[in-house]
Order: C-alpha cells, then sequence, then structure tokens
C-alpha cells in the first residue's frame, strides 16, 4: 500500500476548518424534519417530555406508554421542557437544539486539549471532522437523544486528565485539598452525565479514568496508587449520590426503582442463557462487535488503518502501557469496551462516548494513512451515494421528490465520482478528499430527505378541517411512535395507539359519529370497508416512509421496487 508521505503538499489548515464550517452547516440543516436519522427511542422522550411539562410538575414524569415513564432520568426530560417553555413552542427543532450545543462543546473541547498538547489548530481540525463525518455522531448526535449529552459530560473526567498531564509541572498524582476540590466538582458534573443516562455508566467511566491517569505518570509509587484508586473511587459516590437525588425529590420513588434500576438497568445485567452463550453468540455481541463500522461509518478504514498502526507499535515496541497522549486515549478506548462486555444485553450505541477519543486518535494519524484509506472512504461514500440516487429517482417517480431536489442528490454523487477519480489520479489530497466524499453524502442524505419532508409530507386537504383537541386512534407501532403525529396535527389532540379498536374503524363495526382514526397504506393494499361502505369519509392523504420494516415486507420480488415497501400512505379517516 503507498503511503501518503510527509513531504507532499498537505491541505491548509485554513482549508481545513473550512470544511469544519461547511459540516457544521449539514448538522444544523434539516434539524426540523421528522425524517433526520434518529432512533425510535427519540419520540418516547417526547411523548414524556410533553406530558411532563402539561402537568406543570417536574416530578414525577408522565406517560401514556405501559412501564416507559421512568425510561430515562429526569434530567433529559427537563432540558426540553425549558427550552419549549414548558411545552407552550413545542416544536422538533427546539428539542433538538441542545443536542447540537451539546456537540459544539464537544468539537470546542477536543480542539482546545489537542492544541494544549500539540501546540497548533491543525489536529483539532481533523479531529472535529472525524468527529462530525462519523455515522453515529450524525444519526444519534442531533437528534432529541442522550448521545450528545453522554459525550460532552462523560468526557469531563478524561480530558481533565488529559489536560493536566500536558504539562509536567501538573501530571503528578497529589493528596492536596485542591486536587480534592477538583475531583469532587468532576463528581458532580459526573452526576449531571449520569442523570442523563443512568448510574451504572459511572463503571467504565472510572475505569478509563484510572487507567489513564496512571498511564500517564511517568512513575508512581504504591502511595500515588491508593490515593489515584481513592480520588477516583470518591469522583463515583460522588457522581452517583447527585443521580440518587431522582429518588429523593420524586413523589413515587418505588416505580423509578422498579421501572429504571430494575427493568432498565438491571434487566441489562440478565438472562436466559448462559453468560458465555450470549458473550460469544452473534446475536449477543454481533451488534457490539460491529461498533467500528456502526459508529464511524464511511470513516471505517480510517480505523481499520488506527488499529494497523496500533499493532505494528505493539510488534516493535511490545505491550508498552504508559505512554503520551496516544497511550491514554487507546486506554479510554479499551476501558469502556471491556466494561460494557460485562451485561448480557450489548450495543454499539453503548460506545458512542467514546467517539471523541476515537476521533483523536484519528486525527492525530491522518496525514499519515496509506493512500489505500483515503480512496477506501471513497469508494463507500461512492456506493452510499448510488444508492440515494437510486432512491431519489423512485421517489421523484411517485411525485414524492421535487426534481430540484432529486438533482441536489445526483450533484453530490458526480461530486463524490470526481473526488474518487482525483484520489486515484494524485495523492496529494487523498486525505482531505475522502472526507469530502463522506460529507457529499451526508449532503446527499439531507437533500433527499429535506425534499420529501415540509409540504409534500404533511396531511393534504382543506385546513380547516382537521381534528382539534380530540382523540385520533392509530395503529400499535414502536413505542412511542405516533407522538411524532403531535408535530404533523398541532391542537392538542390525543392520539391513542389501539389496534382492536382501530380495527373496528376500519372494519366498519365502530360508528361512532366524528370519531377519528389514521391508518398506514401501502400501494397495493386493497379499499377500506369502512370507505366502501360509505361508512367513513377519508379528510386527508400524506406521504410517508416506512422506518420500520415488518419481517417479509421485503423479498426477492420487489427488492428493487422500493415503492412498493419504503413509503406508504397515511390517510386521516373520521367516521361519517
Amino acid at each position: 500500500m503507498t503511503t501518503i508521505q510527509a513531504d507532499r503538499p498537505l491541505p491548509s489548515t485554513r482549508l481545513l476548518w473550512v470544511t469544519v464550517l461547511a459540516v457544521a452547516l449539514l448538522y444544523i440543516w434539516g434539524l426540523d424534519n421528522l425524517y433526520m436519522p434518529s432512533n425510535g427511542d427519540e419520540m418516547v422522550y417526547a411523548h414524556i417530555a410533553r406530558l411532563t411539562a402539561t402537568s406543570s410538575q417536574w416530578l414525577p414524569l408522565v406517560s401514556d406508554l405501559n412501564d416507559m415513564r421512568n425510561t430515562k432520568p429526569p434530567l433529559l426530560f427537563w432540558q426540553s421542557m425549558v427550552v419549549s417553555g414548558w411545552g407552550e413552542y413545542w416544536q422538533l427543532w427546539l428539542l433538538r437544539v441542545p443536542s447540537l450545543v451539546y456537540l459544539g462543546l464537544v468539537c470546542a473541547g477536543m480542539s482546545l486539549l489537542l492544541h494544549r498538547w500539540l501546540g497548533e489548530w491543525r489536529t483539532a481540525a481533523w479531529a472535529v471532522l472525524c468527529l462530525l463525518l462519523s455515522w453515529g455522531t450524525f444519526r444519534y448526535g442531533r437528534p432529541y437523544l442522550t448521545t450528545a449529552p453522554e459525550m460532552f459530560w462523560f468526557g469531563l473526567a478524561p480530558a481533565w486528565v488529559l489536560w493536566r498531564a500536558a504539562r509536567p509541572s501538573t501530571r503528578g498524582i497529589h493528596h492536596t485539598v485542591s486536587e480534592w476540590f477538583a475531583w469532587t466538582v468532576l463528581g458532580l458534573l459526573t452526576g449531571l452525565g449520569l442523570a442523563y443516562k443512568s448510574f451504572a455508566l459511572i463503571a467504565p467511566l472510572a475505569a478509563a479514568t484510572w487507567a489513564m491517569r496512571l498511564a500517564l505518570q511517568p512513575r508512581w509509587s504504591w502511595r500515588d496508587l491508593a490515593v489515584c484508586t481513592t480520588q477516583t473511587l470518591w469522583l463515583s459516590v460522588v457522581a452517583v449520590a447527585v443521580f440518587a437525588t431522582w429518588l429523593l425529590l420524586d413523589p413515587q420513588p418505588q416505580e423509578v426503582w422498579r421501572e429504571f434500576v430494575q427493568r432498565e438497568n438491571a434487566g441489562k445485567m440478565s438472562s436466559n442463557q448462559s453468560y458465555l452463550f450470549v458473550l460469544f453468540s452473534l446475536k449477543g455481541s454481533g451488534d457490539y462487535l460491529a461498533a467500528p463500522l456502526l459508529n464511524t461509518g464511511l470513516l471505517f478504514p480510517w480505523v481499520l488503518a488506527l488499529v494497523a498502526i496500533g499493532w505494528r507499535f505493539v510488534r516493535v515496541h511490545g505491550w508498552v502501557w504508559r505512554g503520551g497522549l496516544a497511550m491514554a486515549l487507546w486506554l479510554w478506548i479499551a476501558a469502556w469496551c471491556v466494561v460494557f462486555m460485562l451485561p448480557s444485553q450489548r450495543s454499539a450505541r453503548y460506545l458512542l462516548p467514546l467517539m471523541p477519543a476515537l476521533a483523536m486518535l484519528m486525527a492525530m494519524h491522518a496525514e499519515k494513512f496509506s493512500a489505500g484509506v483515503a480512496r477506501g472512504t471513497g469508494l463507500l461514500s461512492l456506493l452510499a451515494l448510488a444508492v440515494l440516487c437510486w432512491l431519489a429517482w423512485h421517489a421523484h417517480s411517485l411525485g414524492i421528490l421535487p426534481m430540484a431536489w432529486a438533482l441536489c442528490v445526483a450533484l453530490a454523487g458526480l461530486g463524490v465520482v470526481v473526488l474518487c477519480v482525483a484520489m486515484w489520479r494524485s495523492l496529494d489530497q487523498a486525505a482531505i478528499q475522502s472526507l469530502w466524499c463522506a460529507a457529499l453524502f451526508l449532503l446527499g442524505l439531507n437533500a433527499l430527505l429535506q425534499g420529501m419532508s415540509g409540504e409534500r409530507v404533511r396531511f393534504q386537504g382543506s385546513m380547516a378541517d382537521r381534528p382539534i383537541a380530540e382523540t385520533v386512534w392509530v395503529t400499535e407501532g414502536f413505542n412511542g411512535e405516533f407522538e411524532r403525529l403531535q408535530f404533523l396535527l398541532p391542537g392538542h389532540n390525543r392520539f391513542v395507539p389501539q389496534q382492536v379498536k382501530l380495527n373496528a374503524l376500519i372494519d366498519g363495526t365502530e360508528r361512532t359519529s366524528g370519531t377519528w382514526f389514521i391508518v398506514p397504506r401501502l400501494m397495493n393494499d386493497p379499499p377500506l370497508a369502512c370507505e366502501a361502505q360509505h361508512i367513513c369519509e377519508r379528510v386527508a392523504v400524506r406521504w410517508d416512509i416506512e422506518q420500520r420494516l415488518k419481517p417479509g415486507q421485503v423479498h426477492a420480488g420487489n427488492m428493487w421496487r422500493p415503492n412498493e415497501w419504503l413509503w406508504r400512505q397515511e390517510w386521516l379517516l373520521r367516521v361519517r
């Protein structure tokens, strides 16, 4: 493999930061889009936050979903209650803005940390680009989820250790009042992070912080080990104590204990099968082992190259666990990965708080990676954009995607083709060109989703004929999926997922006049019985994207016809 040599022309620092600004705009663009890459939990959190805001009380949390009231600690919901003015300005983009603020703080922290260690801003720009262009950050860091807050709060203690270690005068382990005060403050701040996600995350965080601090010492005594261990334990106790205030403040602590502690957390430690069977099974660890691919996406070749560099270092120098910044970052990653092997339930998302550490490692080697790494990212981007162009063509043929947006997707694909040709002809700017390819994929994805949002997915029909403060019966889908209708049909409506009731309305056996309901419809579905009998009337129709495919919905016969399974209509109906 050809290596990008240091004497080749490299992109200027200014060009790197201009690219950072362009990628940041991609993160802002489409923040109000219902189809922005996300996770089904987002609507669950929005549902709990909205109902809690309606109750005009901070606690207890409120939900219409069974056993889903205390699914997360309250800080996540309080955040959205505040930014929305206690639900008065209930807009999806408002709920998502704090995530971007947290990501901005994470990027600023990485930049300052790398500048303190290396004395230049160039590597900082590479790190920010690696973080923002990773698929896990783009998918989970923008929506109303816990990922961005986790990256920030759980990065403070390791960042503090790295910041102090950058200077020999502050690197040591000290048993002083000021040092204990610092670790107390870090415990309080870490506790806020636990109040977003879970008290259990103190385990990987404490392990990583402890290991990094020892590894960054040129030498240490048994006294240093004892002090480091005690201060890490103190941080953990303070952080868990901050989290535990939830049980003290909540009027129903027994429900918090049952739903969150026992079911949400302890449930992930238990399994009907043996631990070793789950650990070595594809179902038990497949998603976890695929975390580097799932979380970095198009930058996966960079991760492989990073692992290869680490392996070559070990072969030459052996297992040297003491070192500088790079070794500390590797320990940060390793500690989290090892601790998260303990639960029986594993997911690539559990490792997303490690993305800043991984991004900094990739940035430190970005200009030394082989040409194959850059070309690999370019080829993956080309394949991904080919799929987007194919979907855009089908969406345009259905009348869902306007021509202008379809052309935007095509132009993004053309841009990647040009960049791939440039990378094959010359290696001068291969690293930055590969990141431009990844950015063009995100541009094409945003264009496709933005083109299918707005007026094209709202309910078409008379705006005056809409339910206001009504009960609307909807299909039973993934938990909280119906909450998106609050943004499509605003007006303090109550959307109730009850399949038995909905089937009765569709069949025409339920004939209560004025009853509203919404039915999802695929292209080849048979006519509704209630319409054929003139019992119900179709008030409005909208196009929707099928976000959770059912088993058998996609098969060999229709795989190449996404119009039969990817897009559907939703009909807003009312009993006459």
